[in-house]
């Protein structure tokens, strides 16, 4: 378990969260099986399309994320920011 830096989450002396990176494997996903809202919690779950030896395809769910709306805007934000970055000319 390798602690890989901090993280503020608020203003406060006690807002300051280490973070730490166990070394999970990065997840290949290529659909959305859920996507849904109640209370104020976002559900969002992911799916790998994989195919057996018959050639019947089939959707794995690999990950399924439960955050507070402020949370999902947030990652929205950020993902808008990066694909802002993304089409930016690059220098020669």
């Amino acid at each position: 378990m390798a602690s890989v830096g901090k993280v503020r989450i608020g203003s406060g002396p006690d807002d300051v969260v280490v973070i730490i990176d166990n070394g999970s494997p990065p997840l290949h996903v290529d659909l959305f099986t859920e996507i849904a809202e109640e209370e104020g919690i976002f559900r969002i779950s992911f799916a790998a399309l994989t195919q057996d030896g018959e050639g019947q395809k089939k959707a794995d769910v690999v990950a399924r994320l439960r955050m507070k709306k402020e949370i999902a805007w947030e990652l929205c934000r950020a993902l808008k920011e990066l694909d802002k970055i993304s089409h930016r000319p690059r220098r020669p």
